[in-house]
């Protein structure tokens, strides 16, 4: 600070005081618009922040709550038999698939 006085003071003796008092306000005005910015900062980041947090906590909510209206849903026997079956006939679609593709190799091998 001390070295920045004695160049205002020099540049006040050499060019006139007109450019030591600009260059004080700049330099005090660099400082205040620095912290102001910086709290600026702070205060948008923290409401964007706070926005996530709502967010995500919104999302977690009806998560759970489409988890356990799902579970509640399955929990009906009628339903549940329903469920099962359509898995049954996909794993049975899959395995008549692999079945195939096996007895297509089989008959590739078979005639060379």
């Amino acid at each position: 600070m001390k070295n920045i006085n004695k160049i205002l003071s020099v540049a006040t003796l050499l060019i006139g005081s007109s450019v030591a008092l600009n260059a004080q306000e700049v330099n005090e005005g660099k400082k205040d618009n620095f912290l102001k910015r910086a709290f600026r900062d702070m205060k948008e980041s923290a409401k964007l922040q706070r926005q996530i947090d709502k967010a995500n906590y919104q999302a977690t909510k009806l998560e759970t709550k489409a988890f356990y209206q799902e579970q509640k849903r399955l929990s009906k026997p009628s339903v549940r038999t329903a469920e099962m079956r359509k898995e049954q006939e996909q794993e049975l679609e899959a395995a008549n698939k692999r079945l195939e593709a096996a007895r297509t190799k089989l008959e590739a091998v078979k005639e060379k």
